[in-house]
């Protein structure tokens, strides 16, 4: 049975949930299918290449279920998905971000196998060339995505290269490039960092939507006391 706006239940909670995951906010997810969810599931319609109709009906199942990729667009595997440039991002979002949410769900190889080529294809974007998907890529990721957008990164492997990139923002703007400090000590333009694309500032966190987060592509919260920026591209072609 399809879902739309008006339903509720189990089945909804399941979809926000999934939505959620992939980086489409649905609003609260309590099971009650309203104009928040609806919104969430036209804009994962868009960016999969589907009718944006706002019901969920086999097609768009399927796509739920592989994170992203329509039927029969090449399969569930993200690492084999062909990079598609971004036809509209949902309303606020610069356009490089639906670049990025096409990429959650791509993670690191499981042990023994051989790496993922998507992550591989990361790295691509940075001098450094890593050829292993367990080599930290936070950076390689924002690289290659910014890269695909036609903006230059600062193809760099090292996560606070992106502390001297593009500008510094006043205020938090979704698709934000946010660095952190990682590890002991007060953060310092040295030592580990991590980076990734703002989704939404909350009190004392940040939603960031990122690679090498649990070994793989999602959106996941950091505490916001490690915020050390947010830099914007000097120029968006």
């Amino acid at each position: 049975m399809a879902l739309r706006r008006g339903n509720r239940g189990a089945p909804v909670f399941d979809l926000q949930r999934r939505l959620e995951t992939l980086g489409y906010p649905p609003g609260p997810i309590d099971g009650i299918f309203g104009p928040r969810t609806e919104a969430a599931v036209r804009a994962f319609q868009r960016d999969a290449g589907l009718v944006p109709d706002g019901i969920v009906g086999p097609r768009t199942r399927r796509a739920l279920a592989r994170g992203g990729a329509a039927a029969g667009g090449g399969g569930g595997d993200p690492a084999s998905r062909p990079v598609r440039r971004e036809r509209g991002a949902p309303p606020g979002e610069p356009r490089w971000m639906a670049i990025a949410r096409r990429e959650i769900c791509t993670r690191e190889a499981r042990a023994g196998q051989p790496p993922n080529a998507r992550i591989v294809e990361y790295h691509q974007s940075t001098s450094l060339r890593a050829t292993s998907d367990r080599t930290p890529w936070c950076a390689a990721f924002v690289s290659w995505v910014l890269e695909q957008a036609g903006i230059r990164s600062t193809r760099s492997a090292r996560a606070k290269s992106y502390l001297d990139w593009g500008h510094a923002l006043d205020a938090p703007r979704v698709g934000a490039v946010a660095v952190f400090h990682r590890g002991p000590g007060a953060p310092t333009a040295r030592g580990p960092g991590h980076v990734g694309f703002l989704v939404e500032e909350r009190e004392n966190a940040v939603l960031l939507l990122g690679g090498n987060q649990s070994n793989h592509v999602n959106i996941k919260s950091y505490a916001k006391s490690r915020l050390m920026a947010y830099r914007w591209p000097a120029t968006s072609p």
